[in-house]
């Protein structure tokens, strides 16, 4: 096989490979990569809740056995305080 020959087909397999490969990274169809929406504004501090209740946050927890009993007693399922900000269940996973 030629030399020119061979570096057409290389060039169209890696030419194959970045296209798909572009596809797929931008194409929006893994729907784990999707980030959980929230309504809240994560680099502003409320000092309380829309109920009136006031807001607590991770600093305002010793460990987060404290911080995670709380968050389970007070709806995890809506998490008004905002302790779970990547929803994987845990929160506050920083403090001691």
């Amino acid at each position: 096989m030629e030399p020119s020959m061979k570096n057409t087909i290389i060039g169209a397999i890696i030419g194959g490979v970045v296209v798909a490969g572009g596809y797929t990274l931008f194409s929006g169809s893994d729907e784990k990569s999707a980030s959980p929406s929230r309504t809240d504004n994560p680099t502003q501090t409320r000092t309380s809740l829309p109920t009136g209740e006031a807001d607590k946050d991770c600093k305002d927890f010793k460990t987060q056995r404290e911080a995670q009993a709380f968050f389970e007693a007070n709806d995890p399922s809506n998490d008004p305080h905002g302790l779970d900000r990547d929803e994987d269940g845990k929160v506050c996973e920083t403090l001691p």
